[in-house]
């Protein structure tokens, strides 16, 4: 057939004339033009240009013309030309990341803008066992990118989200110690005794905070933050104050890379309080009528000065990464070295991670693993050695004339450098984590997930005071060597099951799990006196002579708990526009008493995709709109160990037939009904975007009530051994608002310009402190210390908020300096029949500003971050702005300030805590290096990191510790303080 179809053809060639071939070519090009003309159809020579919503021109479009095999593409400029198309031809554009877009050919100039492909860009999130697409969450779920992370020196990970999350405070309350962890509340105070921070996953395996502290900043990919009920109840008796998910970098498929991180910074502290300088101190005692004979030690020493050194820090770090279509790897190494601005203080860190993963039989196993380890030693700062600073001498020096420390001859306050210089007090840490997982794709519908995990966690700690210090000297202690050790080891199971099933209306998925954790604590503890030389220090523990006379002392612990859950959870959807989500975890704790050691956390949400809906047309400037209501339950078994039942201890010894027994006993009373607090939390929210999601929205409020609040109340006697028992009696409440915003302000090619912000707004209130078997009326607390110690200052009372201050109402100065309060029952004296209700502590507002601009290679970025809504109580001012407190320094308010009483709580050293505080600031520059045969791009930046803070406050910084006494400005602290720092980045 095929042969005679080309001898057919060959024949028509040879008859066909070169007359002939001309009079066809006329004739069609006749027709081209005039039969089109006779039937009213006209063709067009188009010209166009695609561009994106932002305006930016899109290169390599693909035009087709519809059912036909012809078409072009966009140029550098987005400009394409097609050459006599017939009106009303639909052109197919097609582009990566875009929606296919139609388009019908009525002129001869085009200008077509493409919308983004809302499914190809859409976000994954993190939740528990699992992610889920953005669009179709249903919970209160915040993502952070590392896009998105604060810039700025970080020794604790979890401070890349400070200001980044509403509703979650991180507080780093003893200023910028290397060696402290920060404070995490999310969405307010939870309980009375129980922990109130959040749980941490890391990469799907149960992680504590020093755990997450191990881990290099630089390996972490995102941050997820589950808020509500509805997304924390899959974590039962550990999701009571939220979840914070944490995701490691992972390699992807391509080339292999290398990345070199470099940064060097210093420090210095950004405020101070003002002090009496030497001639103010001299002077004012002798206005006080204090004698200056033998007082005046000739020189004029700032102490909290000599706290403070010239610093320099620095990272070092790299990674590197690579994959193929089955198998990928990374790892990173890291060395930080943080010089503390504190004298004798710092901490260094060396971190190790390495992520993998495997693919086998076309991708139906899938082998996941992580090797994370960290050693971290540590040079401990004496905090108590600031507020020697404050009070101590300002004219006396820091050395006497022999070269040795100078100090008092009597009782008095410690040389701070010599605190600081004669006590050796460090430790080291030693951090290993690694997690195996398998999944399994047994169907299409059907995989199977199994993970175990270990983490072991071991520390070494001493502490030696020197022969020569103060305190050997006073308690004739002759040295004293402290040595302990912890050791820590986690292990944890968990598998579960996944079911899908979907059309084209219906979307399903199923899960079903176990998990099993085991929790093992070990410590020993040994203390000894009496040296005869501070060499080698406390490495030199065993020879003191206080082992030799019986009072030495050693210790040792142990101890261990246990989970064992049972989880389930179905996601449906219909249309992609109805959502529906349900949970439920049945979990048993070692933790809680013999009658009540399980428990049911159920939760249900809903989501409704608005948007999808046939009522919106297509001129709507939302790009998305979507409700969302949830309910979930969750608990708090983060109490001590062994609370529910009697526990036996040391109780000294007893005389008994002749001799000295030892003797042991229980020391608190059973509990056998103890159990988990329980969170009952209510969400609705809306998110919202328009102009292509140019500017993004949400808004979340919440209701959240605990009850079975755990506390110490009075038992009953002779039926109980003790008159406390640990029990679950309260009732506590917590709601609010919660509002983010990103808005693309530019989205030019070479200028983009972003802003993120948001506030959330919360109240606290204690409902009730009674049941039917226990009651407390109120709770006092008093964190004064002398000369203000045992003073009522805030009180735990039903219908009120936790953190309300509760003292005397000030009036002001009688003739002679004495306070004058109101007098409440108009006795004539002051007493707590007078005490008042006189604020809070707590942040009611909490709001956040970041900008990141970026032109061509250049970039800058700030953050502004605060608080509102409640009172500081500066206790600075209560113990040192008090003639009575005299010989100390006092501050230079004291000065002409008439009150010469008795140090007094009252309002009138509350104060307005509200703030705004510049958090950081970055400018960089990016080279673009991919001319070059092995660097693709090098970054060099600058950052510097709380700049500056506005506040009416007097004190050192507003931002205080929360917990149960909130805006508490305790009087020993670590300083503030601005870093500055230099940053390179390089991409191999």
């Amino acid at each position: 057939m095929e042969n005679l179809a080309i001898s057919f053809f060959e024949r028509i060639k040879e008859q066909v004339t070169l007359r002939t071939i001309k009079y066809c070519i006329l004739m069609a090009g006749f027709l081209c033009v005039c039969v089109p003309s006779l039937y009213g159809v006209e063709n067009l020579n188009v010209t166009g240009k695609v561009v994106d919503s932002s305006g930016e021109p899109l290169i390599g479009v693909s035009i087709k013309v519809e059912n036909k095999n012809m078409g072009t593409t966009t140029d550098i400029n987005g400009n394409f030309t097609l050459a006599d198309i017939p009106k009303n031809t639909v052109l197919v554009l097609t582009y990566i990341g875009m929606e296919t877009q139609k388009v019908t050919v009525t002129q001869n100039r085009l200008n077509i803008v493409m919308r983004e492909n809302s499914v190809q860009l859409e976000e994954v999130v993190a939740i528990g066992y699992g992610t889920v697409k953005k669009e179709e969450l249903t919970s209160a779920v915040t993502k952070v990118g590392e896009e998105s992370f604060n810039a700025g020196v970080t020794t604790s990970p979890i401070n890349l989200l400070n200001g980044k999350v509403p509703g979650l405070s991180i507080r780093n309350t003893s200023g910028n110690d290397p060696n402290a962890s920060p404070e995490i509340h999310l969405r307010g105070i939870g309980s009375i005794r129980a922990g109130s921070a959040p749980l941490i996953i890391v990469d799907g395996t149960y992680s504590t905070m020093s755990e997450l502290q191990a881990i290099n900043a630089n390996d972490i990919k995102s941050f997820n933050v589950l808020k509500d009920g509805s997304s924390a109840a899959i974590y039962g008796t550990r999701g009571s104050n939220g979840v914070i998910i944490v995701e490691t970098k992972n390699a992807s498929k391509g080339k292999a890379s290398i990345e070199y991180t470099s940064y060097y910074y210093t420090e210095r502290p950004v405020r101070k309080l003002e002090m009496m300088s030497a001639d103010e101190y001299m002077g004012y005692l002798k206005d006080k009528g204090h004698s200056t004979i033998n007082n005046d030690y000739g020189f004029s020493t700032d102490w909290t000065d000599q706290l403070i050194r010239n610093n320099f820090s620095y990272y070092q770090g790299v990674s590197f990464s690579t994959g193929t279509e089955n198998s990928s790897i990374r790892g990173s190494v890291g060395y930080r070295d943080s010089e503390s601005m504190v004298i004798n203080t710092g901490n260094k860190q060396l971190t190790g991670r390495v992520n993998f993963k495997q693919y086998f039989f076309d991708k139906k196993l899938t082998i996941e693993g992580t090797l994370n380890g960290a050693n971290t030693q540590s040079d401990y700062t004496d905090y108590g050695a600031f507020m020697q600073a404050i009070v101590y001498h300002p004219t006396a020096p820091v050395y006497n004339q022999e070269g040795k420390f100078f100090e008092y001859a009597g009782v008095g306050p410690y040389n701070p450098v010599a605190l600081l210089s004669q006590v050796d007090n460090r430790g080291e840490r030693y951090t290993y984590s690694g997690n195996l997982s398998a999944n399994l794709k047994v169907l299409p519908c059907l995989s199977v997930y199994a993970m175990m995990s270990a983490n072991n966690d071991t520390y070494e700690g001493s502490k030696y005071i020197s022969r020569d210090s103060r305190y050997s000297v006073l308690g004739g202690f002759e040295g004293q060597a402290d040595m302990n050790t912890y050791f820590y080891k986690k292990r944890t199971f968990e598998a579960y099951a996944n079911y899908s099933f979907s059309t084209d209306v219906h979307n399903l998925t199923a899960l079903a799990g176990y998990s099993f954790n085991r929790e093992d604590r070990t410590w020993h503890n040994a203390s000894n006196s009496g040296f005869l030389t501070d060499i080698p220090g406390a490495n030199n523990i065993g020879n003191g002579t206080y082992l030799e006379d019986g009072l030495a002392s050693m210790g040792r612990g142990q101890d261990e708990s246990k989970l064992i859950a049972f989880f389930g959870r179905i996601n449906y959807s219909y249309k992609g526009k109805y959502l529906f989500n349900a949970s439920v975890r049945r979990e048993g704790s070692t933790r809680f008493g013999e009658n009540h050691k399980w428990g049911w956390f159920p939760a249900v949400s809903a989501g409704w995709r608005i948007l999808e809906e046939n009522f919106f047309s297509d001129a709507t400037p939302l790009s998305n709109l979507k409700l969302r209501v949830g309910f979930g339950i969750t608990g708090n078994q983060d109490i001590p160990l062994y609370a529910s039942i009697a526990k036996y201890n040391d109780l000294g010894y007893a005389y008994y037939n002749g001799k000295w027994d030892k003797v042991y006993g229980p020391v608190s009373n059973p509990n056998p009904d103890l159990k988990w607090e329980k969170n009952a939390e209510y969400n609705a929210g809306v998110d919202f975007g328009i102009w292509n999601d140019r500017l993004t929205a949400s808004v979340d409020y919440y209701y959240r009530k605990t009850t079975d609040l755990l506390d110490w109340y009075d038992a009953q006697m002779p039926s109980n051994i003790y008159s406390t028992i640990f029990t679950n009696v309260g009732t506590l409440t917590n709601q609010g608002i919660e509002f983010a915003i990103g808005y693309d302000v530019i989205r030019n090619k070479e200028l983009k310009w972003h802003l993120d912000g948001g506030f959330s707004y919360n109240e606290n209130k204690l409902v009730s402190l009674a049941n039917s078997s226990y009651r407390a009326n109120h709770i006092t607390y008093n964190p004064l210390s002398s000369p203000a110690n045992g003073q009522t200052t805030y009180i735990l009372e039903e219908g009120k908020p936790i953190g309300t201050y509760y003292g005397l109402k000030y009036r002001g100065f009688n003739s002679a300096g004495k306070w004058v309060f109101e007098d409440r029952d108009e006795d004539g004296a002051y007493s707590d029949k007078d005490y008042t209700y006189l604020g809070n502590g707590l942040p009611k507002w909490y709001f956040n500003l970041a900008s990141t601009l970026t032109w061509k290679d250049f970039d800058f970025s700030f953050q502004l971050r605060g608080a509102a809504g409640f009172k500081v109580l500066n206790t600075k001012r209560i113990y040192y702005e008090n003639s009575v407190s005299l010989p100390f320094n006092l501050l230079k308010s004291a000065l002409g300030r008439p009150l010469n009483d008795a140090a007094t709580f009252s309002d009138y050293y509350l104060e307005k805590g509200n703030y705004l505080k510049l958090d950081n600031i970055t400018v960089g520059y990016t080279f673009d290096l991919s001319q070059l045969k092995y660097v693709s791009n090098a970054r060099i930046y600058a950052t510097a990191t709380n700049l500056l803070t506005i506040t009416g406050y007097t004190g050192v910084d507003p931002e205080v510790g929360t917990g149960l006494t909130p805006g508490f400005d305790d009087s020993g602290y670590y300083p503030r303080s601005t870093t500055l720092m230099l940053g390179l980045n390089i991409k191999f």
